[in-house]
């Protein structure tokens, strides 16, 4: 910068001072002329050496303040929704100016995502208070937050609660509470257990859990409904309950699908009907099941097991003693080993047809199998430790079993009935396996197996650890005058390891209810005849309504498996068509979409004050109810930052992008120009 100023006045001096005897130009005029030409040359040069040039500015920092609205369906009353939103609407603009020149006002409302602003609609079908406090952690580390405003009702339906959400969050969140916080009489409906496929013409269980609160009355009925009407009705106790749940036993039909329904029915209509009901859909397995059964030697538990199998309408079983057995082509859908393998009868073509076809097993284990030839086999169970003598174990039924379910006092017979003879001392399962009873040896129970299921490799197999199952049979008739509780047990086992989804090489999994206008995912699997996964042919979805107008859909191909999300769907109930062809194989899959208007916040709606205000207390806010909007407008007028923060803000510029040095040059040119031609001097 220095040289540049000197060679400006070097030139200057040469051109108009130089000559100190110079009279041409008056000295008023000499000294303008310098200063102009002084200024050419040192604008000119600075543009050529193109300097950066910074400012400062010291700014006011004002905080944000957020005011983040429930926008779920919970919200507003049952009545008068309509009035409610737009009160709810002109609350939250007073709220916005009673922050105004003291804070940035951020409005959001949340639900199952976050957005910004707020639309007064509580449409939202879930609260996930998660994802909100997630979203107020990232602001506050790009924004200066100065303070946090929550106006909800305290349900979450997705993820984790308000308290846990909020546990780690440092900012204080004032609280401005919704909804009715008073607990009033609501029955409702949990959840519906049963298996999504069952045999035809079969018994099948359907378990209904309930909740009937703070319910007055002594009883209500619980109800199964199908397309023509009530199916079957039980009246329960509204009080005292230890187990709130039901069992039914429907039958199912010869083929197709049962679109059914369970309702808690009260005297009384309580305050929340949206959640007396619950929809689901049962599937018909047309096909009957081929059962196998292979014996060591004659043994009365055989003649039990064919006697109990052959009351099952969907069963078809064929005993054969193993010295009679031919291996043939003929197609299983389960296998009974009785007392096998065994040294004389080792059974190893069978075994590998079962493997090769993925063909489940019951083994009953005897004092014939051998535990060499057993262990052989990767099904998921080890023996070891023969006794000398057998060992009588009666059975416990398991409560955590999962698997399929049992009649609910099917545990009293279970303990009446007689023991069976043990032949090992251990039988070592394989993590994941499920044990439905264990051994009672004597007084003393153990955490032993005496009937458990693997699934190893996609096979599924049972393990009986005992014989002796015929004087189950017998002393369930003498005492009851018939088999129903064990044929139905050795029936349900049979048909659980006959449904093996692998088995079905094109499925299509869609959701048992969807809300109504919401997105809805279907996914499709299909398999080659190596049980592989492949998604190379086109799968044609189609949805049919009421009124027989049908969509048609190609779904798209994601890894090895098929996804279609279609929404937009009004309530009510769509069938639905998926077809494809694998070679010269043509299939096809119907079924049913439910599509519901009950939305999970009405499931349990009542406010959760208590919560609510251990945030407020925890995090160092404020807690206002549904009545404190006055003293909460009133608050926040009084509310001020924490602390001023004054940032310095440096701005640089290029002096080439200042516009009007060019006009000031040409000015100073021209001025310059003129000055010498009026007095002459070139």
């Amino acid at each position: 910068m220095l040289p540049l100023v000197a060679l400006a006045v070097f030139v200057v001096w040469i051109l108009y001072y130089r000559k100190q005897n110079d009279t041409v130009l008056p000295k008023t005029v000499r000294v303008i002329l310098s200063i102009s030409r002084f200024l050419i040359l040192l604008v000119i040069g600075l543009l050529i050496i193109s300097p950066w040039i910074r400012t400062s500015l010291n700014r006011q920092i004002i905080p944000w303040y957020i005011i983040a609205s429930d926008n779920s369906v919970s919200i507003p009353p049952a009545t008068n929704k309509a009035d409610f939103s737009s009160q709810r609407s002109k609350a939250a603009k007073e709220l916005v100016k009673s922050l105004e020149g003291r804070f940035r006002v951020k409005e959001v409302q949340f639900g199952s995502k976050i957005s910004d602003g707020f639309d007064g609609s509580f449409s939202d079908p879930v609260t996930d208070p998660g994802q909100l406090f997630e979203f107020l952690r990232l602001f506050s580390q790009t924004h200066d937050l100065g303070g946090v405003l929550v106006n909800t009702d305290g349900v979450s339906t997705r993820g984790v609660n308000f308290a846990e959400a909020a546990s780690e969050f440092p900012f204080p969140v004032t609280i401005q509470a919704s909804g009715d916080s008073v607990k009033s009489p609501d029955v409702r409906i949990q959840e519906v257990v049963c298996n999504e496929w069952v045999r035809k013409e079969s018994k099948f269980p359907v378990r209904v859990y309930y909740n009937t609160g703070d319910y007055s009355a002594a009883a209500v009925k619980l109800q199964i409904s199908g397309p023509t009407g009530v199916i079957e009705e039980k009246v329960i106790q509204a009080t005292g309950q230890t187990s709130p749940f039901c069992e039914f036993m429907l039958r199912s039909p010869e083929k197709g699908i049962m679109q059914l329904t369970a309702r808690i029915v009260p005297d009384d209509p309580d305050k929340n009907q949206d959640n007396n009901s619950k929809a689901f859909t049962v599937k018909v397995i047309e096909r009957e099941g081929k059962i196998l059964c292979v014996y060591e030697a004659a043994h009365p538990d055989v003649d039990a097991i064919l006697q109990a199998l052959k009351g099952t309408n969907s069963l078809n079983i064929k005993a054969v003693e193993a010295s009679d057995f031919i291996a043939s082509d003929a197609e299983y859908d389960l296998i009974i080993l009785h007392g096998l393998p065994s040294q004389k009868h080792p059974m190893g073509e069978l075994l590998q047809k079962s493997s090769d076809k993925q063909i489940p097993i019951l083994f009953i284990i005897g004092k014939s199998t051998d535990p060499v030839l057993f262990n052989r086999i990767n099904h998921g169970m080890i023996l070891d430790n023969r006794r000398r003598s057998e060992e009588a174990s009666k059975g416990i039924l398991n409560p955590s079993f999962t698997l399929f379910t049992l009649p609910p006092d099917f545990s009293a017979h279970l303990n009446s009935w007689p023991p069976l003879n043990l032949s090992f001392e251990t039988y070592k399962l394989d993590p994941g396996s499920q044990i439905l009873m264990t051994q009672k040896i004597l007084s003393i129970e153990l955490s032993d197996p005496l009937a458990a299921f693997t699934n190893t490799r996609g096979i599924k197999y049972g393990f009986l650890c005992g014989e002796g199952i015929w004087l189950w049979r017998l002393h369930e008739f003498l005492e009851q005058k018939n088999h129903d509780y064990f044929d139905d047990w050795l029936s349900r086992s049979a048909q659980y390891l006959i449904s093996d989804d692998k088995k079905d090489r094109f499925t299509i999994n869609i959701p048992e209810e969807v809300f109504a206008f919401s997105q809805m995912r279907i996914n499709g699997h299909l398999l080659n005849n190596s049980l592989e996964a492949v998604n190379e042919p086109d799968i044609l979805f189609t949805v049919t309504d009421s009124i027989g107008l049908k969509t048609e859909f190609t779904m798209g191909r994601i890894n090895d498996y098929y996804e279609l999300t279609i929404n937009g769907y009004s309530p009510g109930t769509y069938r639905y068509t998926a077809e494809t062809r694998l070679g010269n194989e043509i299939l096809k899959r119907e079924g049913s979409i439910t599509m519901v208007t009950r939305p999970i916040e009405q499931i349990a709606p009542m406010a959760d004050f208590t919560t609510l205000r251990y945030i407020a207390s925890s995090t160092n806010g404020k807690f206002f109810g549904p009545q404190e909007s006055t003293g909460l407008i009133a608050w926040l007028k009084d509310l001020k930052p924490a602390e001023i923060k004054i940032k310095k803000e440096y701005k640089w510029y290029d002096l080439i992008n200042f516009k009007w040095l060019l006009p000031f040059l040409l000015v100073l040119l021209s001025l310059e120009w003129f000055l010498r031609r009026w007095f002459g001097i070139r």
